[in-house]
């Protein structure tokens, strides 16, 4: 078994591997690990994603399974509260569309791309189930929630309102849906967990917690490589 993990910045990638380190004093992880950074937006992610699947497989060693994690903002706090856990269950490209006077229409709604045509699923990205038992019965101790990926975090009342009509997501990203892509994509089994930083919309930094996201986000990586 060989894992890529990605996640967009360097304190989520450290945390992570922190939590490689500590298990592996303890338990030895059957599974290779290769820790990358993706960068900050969905491109970058998609990008590096592709770059190092493709390159496992020129190498003849490919990746079984793509990991994403990071902290993130949560659509609703009585649910996904400060410091919880979420896997992501579909993505969606929430800004990739048209904005008009009427407000926002993503690509489906204009009949540009069919929202149940490979790898979309009703116009998401949708999480399958992994084919290792030990990884999804650790997963199946954090609520599952949709993830909406940006490029522009959401910043006002107006567009928060928008994208919970259009997609009903509980989580926000910059880079969730392009890592469901490059692995839908090129047929690796992948997942996504996120934790929470803040409230989606809050832009007052101040009021983050992203150390407590982060302290989570190192828990849920040490039951994870506990049971590879």
């Amino acid at each position: 078994m060989r894992i890529l993990f990605t996640a967009a910045e360097e304190q989520e990638l450290k945390r992570a591997i922190k939590a490689f380190n500590e298990v592996g004093q303890h338990h030895q992880v059957q599974a290779q690990v290769d820790f990358h950074l993706t960068g900050i937006g969905a491109v970058q992610a998609c990008h590096r994603v592709t770059k190092e699947v493709m390159k496992g497989v020129m190498e003849n060693n490919p990746y079984t399974l793509v990991i994403n994690m990071g902290i993130a903002g949560s659509y609703d706090l009585e649910a996904y509260p400060i410091g919880s856990a979420a896997v992501i269950s579909r993505e969606y490209f929430a800004d990739l569309g048209f904005g008009s006077n009427e407000g926002f229409s993503d690509l489906f709604q204009y009949g540009i791309l069919n929202k149940d045509e490979f790898p979309y699923t009703g116009g998401a990205l949708a999480r399958q189930l992994l084919p290792y038992s030990n990884i999804e019965e650790v997963l199946a101790k954090y609520r599952e929630g949709a993830g909406a990926t940006v490029q522009c975090v959401t910043g006002t009342p107006e567009k928060l309102q928008e994208l919970i009509e259009l997609y009903n997501p509980k989580i926000e990203s910059m880079e969730g849906a392009g890592v469901y892509y490059a692995a839908l994509m090129e047929k690796v089994p992948f997942f996504e967990l996120r934790t929470v930083s803040n409230a989606v919309g809050e832009r007052d930094t101040s009021k983050w917690n992203s150390r407590e996201a982060l302290d989570t986000l190192e828990e849920c990586c040490r039951e994870i490589f506990s049971v590879i």
